[in-house]
């Protein structure tokens, strides 16, 4: 499926309202590299979306949320075929004290999920009267309560010529039981130099980032129909199933099954 080219920067920065309503479903799509002065609320109503920016990749399930603070550069794009996305765009000069200064991957409730889909009545249109503003503004209220519990769905990345293809090697061996020492072996490095690396780069150790590499595959896995755990967990390299679900619940929040039977 070919990626439809979407031009974030222009939709942002061209509107002539002070809050960016955006309800579409896209399928798959790729934005250009952008930042607005504008905080952004991004909920994945339906499919996953891939988020890069301040040198993280992240992966926001189907059901989370993204916080991106204003003045951030980041893309975003998706291979889910039936993506639904909605966004809103809060004024620069009215989020920048109230919300986290960093790009946040969260679960968004019931009630949050309910008002964001009750703005798409506003999408269209360029006429926001003082009802409109005081909608938005009680979403924007309940952001920050929700934005605390954002989880570690998200892959950190690095720019570091030595560290960047070992994660590419990861990436591409999930499937496969990896093990530091060979990995080390590999790249020419010694175990005690990669793990080194992991910290000082990513902030996490080796084993940090190979378990969330590989619950990352299995959401995307989840996004294109496989509906069952012990076939996630083989695909993404572990012989446990058990172990596989208790890693990806402390990662996500909640259990493969809750990802691969939500509505």
């Amino acid at each position: 499926m070919k990626a439809r080219l979407v031009e974030c920067a222009s939709l942002v920065n061209q509107s002539l309202t002070p809050y960016v309503i955006f309800h579409e479903q896209l399928g798959g799509f790729h934005s250009d590299l952008h930042q607005h002065e504008q905080g952004q609320f991004i909920f994945a109503e339906q499919g996953c979306i891939h988020l890069h920016g301040q040198g993280k990749r992240m992966l926001v399930p189907r059901g989370y949320g993204v916080w991106i603070p204003g003045g951030i550069d980041h893309e975003i794009w998706s291979t889910s075929q039936y993506l639904q996305m909605r966004s809103i765009c809060f004024p620069g000069n009215d989020e920048k004290s109230r919300l986290a200064p960093f790009i946040k991957v969260f679960p968004v409730n019931g009630l949050l999920r309910e008002m964001i889909r009750y703005t798409e009545r506003w999408a269209a249109s360029e006429n926001q009267d003082d009802r409109t503003g005081s909608f938005l503004m009680a979403i924007r209220d309940l952001l920050p309560e929700e934005i605390a519990k954002s989880g570690l769905a998200f892959l950190p990345s690095t720019a570091n010529t030595r560290l960047q293809p070992v994660l590419e090697y990861i990436n591409e061996h999930l499937q496969e039981n990896i093990v530091l020492r060979n990995l080390a072996q590999e790249f020419g490095m010694s175990e005690r130099t990669l793990s080194r690396l992991f910290a000082l780069e990513l902030d996490l150790s080796f084993s940090g980032y190979y378990k969330r590499a590989r619950t990352m595959k299995a959401l995307e896995l989840i996004e294109q129909g496989c509906d069952s755990v012990s076939q996630l967990a083989f695909e993404v390299g572990y012989q446990s199933v058990s172990t596989f679900s208790n890693n990806f619940l402390e990662i996500c929040g909640n259990r493969p099954l809750y990802f691969i039977h939500k509505d």
